[in-house]
């Protein structure tokens, strides 16, 4: 294919997804491979991963390399000792790369690249940047202290109201049955074994999230208080960085991840905290933080090109 090539590639824990779309921001071909999390590979092998995924979908596009630019959102690897390790590795795929956290994709979504983006999918975060340039983030310590109102903390939680339940120490609840239908037991100690079997991933246990979320809806008072707990944490995470970075009174934001685009109920009550103290107008949901970074890369081409 000749003509200007944009790549927007989402490196996240478990997988690693890229998108190319052409100067007018139309989609050229995506592509999928395992994750490049250095903080779980190494640098190494995170740009072997990410120079293979990018050289097969050139070929895949018919052109040759480098694109016109490439922006790398990277989980764990947004920081300076981590740029200093890829970049060289990865010289060549493109003309022009840009590398940050992988939150920070979805800015290519707001005007100017200026607000905050809030993720919530299987962990947390919340991301922002001011007209001046100056970044500041809140959250996003990983699921063992933080990942708050995430799919896996509200899950943590579900699995600690079923532990208060069976100890006698706290309140009934549909979880329990839900959660014992789920793992396919009939002991409620089984769990345990479910839980902290070596094969359950963060991603399974951030599963039953979508438990409390249907009986949050059907009216359980434990699984509707788990949810006011997550949206009130992304609500201060939101509220923090926009604090630190001086925005408003008006907010820019986008969101991202599953328990924010997907379950509207919990995004309007995140937002409806936000808007105590912010006027936050339309908001975007951003469900290909990939494809959201390469078009805004084909948007300032175009700008420049003008």
């Amino acid at each position: 294919m000749n003509g200007p090539l944009f790549a927007g590639i989402d490196g996240g824990g478990t997988k690693t997804a890229i998108v190319i779309v052409d100067a007018e921001g139309e989609v050229v071909t995506r592509a999928t491979t395992t994750t490049s999390n250095s903080a779980v590979i190494g640098h190494e092998q995170a740009a072997r991963t990410l120079r293979a995924l990018l050289e097969s979908t050139a070929e895949a596009c018919g052109q040759r390399l480098p694109f016109t630019a490439a922006w790398f959102g990277l989980s764990g690897s947004d920081r300076p000792e981590d740029h200093r390790e890829l970049l060289p590795r990865l010289e060549g795929l493109a003309t022009t790369i840009t590398m940050t956290n992988d939150a920070e994709l979805a800015m290519g979504a707001l005007p100017e690249r200026t607000g905050l983006v809030i993720v919530a999918g299987t962990g947390s975060i919340c991301f922002g940047m001011n007209a001046a340039g100056t970044r500041a983030r809140a959250g996003g310590w990983g699921h063992i202290f933080s990942d708050e109102g995430s799919g896996y903390g509200i899950a943590v939680d579900a699995l600690r109201a079923f532990a208060a339940e069976r100890d006698a120490r706290g309140p009934s609840t549909t979880l329990t049955p839900r959660l014992m239908e789920h793992w396919n037991i009939s002991d409620p100690f089984s769990i345990i074994n479910r839980i902290y079997d070596t094969g359950t991933t963060k991603g399974d246990i951030a599963k039953i999230s979508r438990i409390v979320v249907d009986e949050a809806a059907d009216g359980d008072e434990v699984s509707r208080e788990i949810m006011e707990r997550g949206a009130e944490s992304l609500a201060s995470l939101a509220s923090a960085v926009a604090q630190r970075l001086d925005l408003g009174p008006e907010l820019d934001m986008a969101c991202v991840g599953g328990m924010l685009v997907q379950v509207e109920p919990y995004r309007e009550r995140v937002l409806h905290l936000l808007r105590e103290h912010w006027i936050v107008p339309d908001v975007s949901l951003v469900e290909e933080p990939a494809l959201a970074a390469a078009q805004s890369l084909a948007h300032t081409y175009r700008e420049q090109a003008s």
